[in-house]
């Protein structure tokens, strides 16, 4: 038993390092349109090898191995992304509220105003919006979570976010509040 696996590791030594070499601008650059950051990119070619690498023998029977490679860069780099952005807009409003930059009132009657736009949506239209922008989650986990398909969730999301946008006009002209570009 021992001596079936020795050979597996080694023909994945030595297999693993010629697919490496093969496919790694495929999945940088695949990875690095989505981020347009070099770092994030590389990071997120690196972990789509270290799954390829978890994966060689079900990937190995795979006849587009370069297909299987540039779809799992692009999503690992989408969620790498969404992550880093997550984090730089926590640092920030943490960072301008220690500095005490951030205007209180303003910042209510944004919240106020936020809140009632989301108020005049349907109720699986606001959690979806704010599942993905509030809490972070991808479009597959919120798909998961509503027992529905990618695309449904896709599609819900546009509309929510085209009927936020109607809604936000509206108020805007009807009250006259400058225009919010955060909704677009």
């Amino acid at each position: 038993m021992s001596n079936g696996r020795e050979q597996q590791r080694r023909s994945i030594s030595e297999a693993f390092p010629i697919m490496y070499s093969q496919y790694f601008m495929q999945v940088y650059y695949s990875a690095f349109s989505v981020t347009k950051n070099d770092e994030l990119a590389q990071d997120a070619a690196q972990e789509t090898f270290l799954k390829a690498y978890r994966h060689f023998d079900s990937l190995e029977q795979h006849e587009q191995k370069g297909a299987w490679l540039k779809a799992v860069s692009r999503n690992v780099a989408i969620d790498m992304y969404r992550k880093q952005r997550r984090e730089n807009r926590s640092y920030w409003a943490w960072r301008d509220a220690c500095r005490g930059e951030v205007d209180v009132e303003r910042t209510i009657v944004d919240q106020d105003f936020l809140r009632g736009l989301l108020s005049s949506l349907e109720p699986i239209y606001r959690q979806s919006l704010l599942l993905v922008y509030e809490y972070g989650l991808t479009y597959e986990q919120l798909a998961n979570y509503q027992k529905s398909s990618i695309s449904a969730v896709k599609s819900r999301v546009h509309r929510a976010k085209k009927k936020l946008r109607v809604v936000a006009l509206q108020t805007e002209n009807l009250v006259g509040v400058p225009e919010r570009s955060s909704l677009r």
